[in-house]
This record gives structure tokens, C-alpha cells and sequence, in this order.
């Protein structure tokens, strides 16, 4: 099975029925929607397999352009650095390290799904998060975004907490902000 991707990776041409349909069909998509796309509903998404789950990426640049790509890659990052900077933030390492790795966890599933598509990488069959079909990943992707937002709100709570104490403490000291 692991073969059959890697082959197909390195060249999908010749190996159009053993597996590189899938990623030609994929690459047609993307060179066909251009800078600005053929539009919504304009595409035609069922000519790549699986399409739905696997390489919704595709269908979104044959539909919405490779501009509108760039700038699902950018949000994507933006979450990624907004995640690493709530992790830096955390005081207890268990959480950083937590928050961290969350945050990799996306980024390497965003990195697979559109590396796949795009012939970077062997196709792996992971899903682009939050926009691919598929319970499991959706489900999964919506439980980091609120253990790190979890994460968030407890170190907001824990900065008011210790700012309020040293505030008491300096009004008893006759110490004045």
C-alpha cells in the first residue's frame, strides 16, 4: 500500500492506474482553477476520487483560486502562531508543552493534507482540518481548539488572580501602583 503512494508520488503519469489517478486528477483541478477559480458550484469536483474527505484542497483551488489557497494557508499558520504564542504564555510547563503540541498536531495535519494534494509529499489520506467531510477529524479538531482555548481562559484567570493579589498586598504595605 505504501509502495503504491510513493510510486504514484513520483510519478503519477505513469502509474495512472495503479494509483496516480487520484493525484493527476488532483493536479488538474488546481491548474484548471487558476489565480481566481472557476466559481462556486463552477468546478467540477467529482472528477477527483474521494474528493469530499481526502483532497477537498483541490476542489477549493479549482473552484476559489490559488489566491483564496494562499490565504486558507495563511489563516492556518495564523492559528498555528496564535496557538505557539498562548503556549509561550503559560506558566506551568505541563500545559505549555500540552499547548504546544496541540498546536503542532494541527499544523502537521494541514501540512499532510495539502502536501498530498499538491504532490509535495505521498498522499497520505489525512483530512484538511474543519473543511474536509469526516466526523472523526472534524470532532478531533474541534477538541484542540477548546483544550487550548481551555488553556487560555485558565492562564487569563490565573494572570487577574495573582495581579489582584499583589495589588492587596501592596495596599496593605502602603505601596501605590
Amino acid at each position: 500500500h505504501v509502495r503504491v503512494r510513493v510510486a504514484a508520488w513520483q510519478d503519477p503519469w505513469s502509474n495512472m492506474n495503479q494509483g496516480g489517478y487520484q493525484i493527476c486528477q488532483s493536479l488538474f483541478a488546481i491548474g484548471t482553477g487558476g489565480l481566481f477559480g472557476m466559481g462556486l458550484g463552477q468546478g467540477m469536483p467529482k472528477s477527483v476520487p474521494v474528493v469530499e474527505s481526502d483532497f477537498i484542497f483541490s476542489a477549493i483551488a479549482e473552484e476559489m483560486g490559488v489566491i483564496f489557497c494562499i490565504f486558507l494557508i495563511l489563516i492556518y499558520i495564523s492559528s498555528f502562531i496564535m496557538f505557539v504564542n498562548i503556549a509561550l504564555k503559560m506558566k506551568k510547563n505541563f500545559y505549555k508543552l500540552c499547548a504546544f503540541g496541540l498546536s503542532v498536531v494541527l499544523i502537521f495535519q494541514v501540512f499532510l493534507s495539502i502536501g498530498g494534494v499538491t504532490k509535495f509529499i505521498p498522499s497520505t489520506g489525512v483530512t484538511l482540518p474543519l473543511i474536509s467531510y469526516g466526523g472523526s477529524s472534524i470532532i478531533t479538531t474541534i477538541v484542540i481548539f477548546s483544550i487550548i482555548q481551555g488553556m487560555y481562559v485558565r492562564n487569563r484567570r490565573e494572570e487577574v488572580t495573582t495581579n489582584e493579589e499583589q495589588a492587596a498586598i501592596n495596599r496593605k504595605s502602603g505601596k501605590r501602583q
